[in-house]
């Protein structure tokens, strides 16, 4: 048994009790983060589709083929400067291509997780944003390239969430 005082024995017992009961594997939140050119173009590494070791016939998977065109597509958008990203950290990692000025972060090409939600994922998007960016620069996904993404952008940034 401790030989501490009754004090110091609660206090352990909380700094362990604590953690433990505060730790909810089924309430996970994304979590974003903005990064420059350079750093997007190493962090879109992790992201990019791997080829099937085969000897013959398709090396991608059926939606693998879509995720190599948008990654061929990211490489060359980050040729610009001014594109970055913001990559989202939840359960996998989503990379959202994004042009950067001083009035707008204006959203290109997500490079989607094949779990991910591409609505919820704007929703907490657009949360992020104002609370990072409340007196800076507006959030766009008006350049988005790919329909689909501009569909679930639209949906996910109408007031009728």
């Amino acid at each position: 048994m401790c030989e501490c005082g009754p004090t110091l024995r609660l206090s352990l017992l909380l700094a362990i009790a604590v953690p433990i009961l505060g730790f909810n594997p089924g309430n996970r939140v994304a979590t974003f983060a903005t990064f420059g050119n350079a750093q997007t173009k190493e962090l879109i590494k992790a992201w990019q589709p791997k080829p099937l070791a085969v000897p013959e016939g398709s090396v991608l998977l059926p939606s693998q083929e879509t995720n190599m065109k948008r990654y061929v597509r990211a490489r060359i958008l980050l040729e610009d400067p001014n594109t970055g990203c913001v990559a989202s950290f939840g359960d996998s990692l989503c990379v959202i291509l994004t042009r950067f000025s001083r009035a707008e972060h204006s959203l290109v090409l997500p490079l989607w997780h094949p779990d991910q939600q591409p609505k919820s994922t704007f929703e907490d998007l657009i949360a992020w944003h104002a609370k990072s960016f409340y007196k800076g620069a507006r959030l766009s996904g008006g350049g988005l390239e790919w329909n689909e993404d501009r569909e679930m952008w639209v949906k996910a940034s109408s007031a009728d969430n």
